[in-house]
């Protein structure tokens, strides 16, 4: 996943008031046809109740993936039997205790069905 940009962030959010729920900032976000980049993330945010904009700023911040190696998805994922959607991905995932920059990875990836290991790479990293 690209790096957002905080100053687009707050540009897109300014006039929310918190706290709100995941829900409700999508809700909004989608009301007000906020840039797309920005409402697909929002989207994928946890379930939570957010406190202020840096609350949610932060959290993007924190999920957001750096690129992954396929040795690393390798390593990880060696027994996936494919083809898989990305739910049965996360939940093999979470089964089996895989590194969490992958787990995490692995969670942004967009809800499909994924015939290869190299399937599941290219996906990573072209978020």
């Amino acid at each position: 996943m690209a790096k957002l940009n905080p100053v687009q962030l707050q540009k897109n959010l300014t006039q929310v008031n918190y706290p709100l729920s995941k829900k409700s900032l999508v809700k909004y976000a989608e009301e007000k046809g906020i840039d797309e980049k920005i409402l697909r993330i929002l989207k994928k945010l946890p379930s939570k109740q957010y406190e202020t904009l840096a609350d949610v700023a932060n959290l993007i911040d924190e999920i957001s993936i750096a690129k992954i190696s396929l040795v690393q998805l390798e390593k990880n994922l060696i027994a996936v039997n494919y083809p898989l959607s990305k739910k049965d991905l996360v939940k093999y995932a979470e089964e089996k205790g895989v590194d969490e920059k992958v787990l995490r990875a692995l969670k942004w990836l967009p809800c499909k069905q994924y015939e290869t290991l190299a399937d599941v790479d290219n996906a990573i990293n072209q978020q």
